[in-house]
């Protein structure tokens, strides 16, 4: 039985090794270990067994691991029609936004633990926050995550955050206020405000987000916040009458 289960194991440890990197974009062994929980001579040899094809790489100055060029052969390969039309009932809305405001708009998708950006409209200010299309954070910062978080169960959210977090009145009031706020949590200097968009069975399928420079955004906060709210309802009637 064990050899039979063998190369199953194999593979799930070798799973959870690449999905360490969701969230951080290297590792030395020893924090890889800790993460999976596998011992350092498992880790290791399942990640020598991953740089031979090319699914991660070593850097030998530091001594760190970071994911390999097969990996974004692999993310290439994946069919985005999924997301073409809800890219399409957003697409306008948020270019509106970027015009009004010149901030950076963007558009996630829950995706497990983590948010998706499908989609963005870059302001061209100098201070901004840089987020590419098909990048992936976590949920514990930042206006996007706290939407998402807010339509989840909570037990899925006990599973992210842990038993007393999940309870946290934070997202019934999102739910309520319709708009989340972050305030210098993903990078300091910056503030996001994001809201949810729904489909028409009243599930949470994406949030759209606006972010930029504290400074600006206090001045004019309760303007950004009501546009925010807005175009999240006008985005979810377009989605929802499809």
């Amino acid at each position: 039985m064990e050899k039979q289960n063998s190369p199953t194991r194999s593979v799930e440890r070798a799973l959870r090794i690449l999905e360490c990197f969701l969230d951080k974009k290297e590792m030395i062994l020893l924090e890889i270990a800790e993460r999976t929980g596998l011992s350092s001579s498992t880790a290791l040899r399942i990640l020598n067994a991953l740089q031979e094809h090319d699914f991660v790489i070593k850097n030998p100055q530091t001594k760190k691991y970071h994911l390999g060029s097969k990996i974004g052969w692999l993310a290439e390969m994946i069919p985005s029609e999924s997301y073409d039309e809800l890219k399409r009932a957003a697409y306008p809305f948020m270019v509106s936004l970027n015009e009004k405001w010149n901030e950076d708009i963007h558009l996630f998708v829950p995706d497990g633990n983590s948010k998706l950006c499908i989609e963005t409209v870059d302001s061209t200010r100098e201070l901004r926050q840089v987020i590419r299309v098909g990048s992936r954070h976590d949920l514990l910062r930042g206006a996007a995550g706290k939407v998402i978080l807010s339509y989840m169960t909570p037990e899925e959210r006990r599973k992210v955050l842990g038993d007393t977090a999940a309870e946290d009145r934070t997202y019934e009031l999102v739910r309520e206020k319709g708009y989340a706020l972050s305030m210098g949590e993903r990078e300091e200097g910056l503030c996001g405000l994001a809201s949810p968009i729904m489909d028409k069975n009243g599930r949470l399928s994406a949030t759209i987000s606006m972010s930029g420079a504290m400074a600006r955004f206090v001045n004019s906060l309760e303007e950004k916040e009501a546009e925010i709210i807005r175009v999240g309802k006008e985005i979810s009637a377009r989605w929802q009458s499809r």
